[in-house]
């Protein structure tokens, strides 16, 4: 059964959240939650998604980054991808997700954007 680590960073530019393993039905709510509690913890601040260890996302996961897109406005917080791998690249793209949340190909990078990306 597939799983999903998430560990979270709290940098000078951000909170970061590494996402080790895929995210789908069975992994939905532990995102979800991972997700809204960074952006509680960092409202006028940055979330980073650092996905250089996400295998894969479903649709499920699609729908928290929607949720999570929204919130993080409601609150004036930027919500960034970063380092996504081939796959969530194309994920992304498919769904026009990488047209409304920016994309980074570095977790520095990610942190570095200017805050009004969002």
């Amino acid at each position: 059964m597939p799983d999903l680590t998430i560990s979270s960073t709290l940098h000078e530019s951000g909170r970061v959240l590494a996402l080790d393993g895929e995210i789908d039905m069975a992994t939905e709510t532990r995102f979800q939650e991972a997700v809204t509690e960074a952006l509680t913890t960092q409202p006028f601040g940055r979330v980073v998604l650092d996905c250089s260890d996400l295998r894969f996302i479903d649709s499920s996961g699609l729908r928290v980054l929607i949720r999570a897109l929204k919130a993080a406005k409601e609150q004036q917080a930027l919500l960034v991808i970063a380092a996504p791998v081939p796959r969530v690249v194309q994920t992304l793209r498919v769904t026009a997700l990488d047209t409304r949340i920016p994309v980074y190909s570095s977790v520095a990078q990610a942190l570095a954007a200017p805050q009004a990306a969002n």
